[in-house]
């Protein structure tokens, strides 16, 4: 996997995986994708990795598609959107669908598949300075990286209508009110805090998380009865792995369970 823009450092149980075009403002370009999805999918199959930060380098998170690489491929550019969108895709889907628990610290604005990214994690903490849009009505496009599959899951259809048309900025504070991030922290807390919360997850029961990503994902296209039906197979699942019977014991015993992560 090139570094030149994508970083992915593991240290113990936990994975840091960096956009690194700082003099581009982290925008998304076909190596990027690529990269970004390489990273994931690594930080999926490694199975000493227990927590994932994901973040980037320089004043931005992201300011979303590379729009130059756009014009470049003016001539090509169907297949060249569908090269895109295909890797942006799955490293998305990778967020989130992998069983560990993805912290976004988010290091600067995000804007259009910069905030598609920035909202796919689980736990998602800004820096107070951080401005959002939506930004794709202002290049005449639509999104793209799942912002519209989470978005009105996360604060509702009425005001995802209103972010995505208007393409208004918002600041962190208005995206902890509206519920979009979780943590809003100071520029210097940002690194810590991240690190603090990935730490705790990362001795925590993995298979759990994951089997709570997986549920909420399909909640909002199941029924009632199938949704109750792989709650029951979840826990089933859960309550016969290591973690599941240490968290019991734990319990019983009132004492701090020991989890491994199977």
């Amino acid at each position: 996997m090139s570094e030149k823009t994508v970083i992915l450092e593991k240290n113990n149980a936990i994975a840091t995986v960096t956009l690194n075009r700082p003099d581009n403002a982290n925008t998304i370009n076909l190596n990027l994708v690529k990269d970004l999805y390489s990273a994931f999918k690594e930080c999926h199959h490694d199975e000493a990795i227990r927590a994932v930060i994901f973040t980037a380098k320089g004043a931005m998170f992201s300011g979303g598609g590379d729009l130059g690489s756009f014009v470049k491929e003016t001539d090509n550019l169907g297949p060249f959107i569908t090269d895109m969108t295909t890797y942006f895709h799955l490293a998305v889907t990778l967020m989130h669908r992998m069983e560990k628990p993805i912290v976004v610290a988010i290091n600067g604005t995000a804007a259009g598949g910069g905030l598609s990214l920035a909202l796919s994690g689980d736990i998602i903490i800004s820096v107070d300075s951080a401005k959002f849009s939506a930004a794709y009505t202002a290049a005449g496009l639509s999104p793209d990286g799942s912002m519209t599959y989470i978005m009105p899951r996360l604060i509702g259809l009425k005001k995802t209508k209103e972010l995505m048309i208007t393409n208004r900025r918002f600041t962190a504070n208005e995206a902890f009110d509206m519920g979009l991030v979780d943590q809003v922290v100071k520029q210097e807390d940002l690194e810590k805090t991240a690190m603090e919360m990935a730490i705790n997850l990362s001795k925590g029961a993995t298979k759990a998380y994951g089997a709570i990503k997986t549920l909420l994902a399909d909640t909002f296209s199941a029924s009632l009865e199938s949704h109750l039906e792989q709650e029951a197979r979840s826990l089933n699942i859960r309550a016969q792995g290591h973690d599941g019977k240490e968290g019991v014991k734990a319990f019983i015993e009132k004492r701090k369970p020991n989890f491994k992560g199977y």
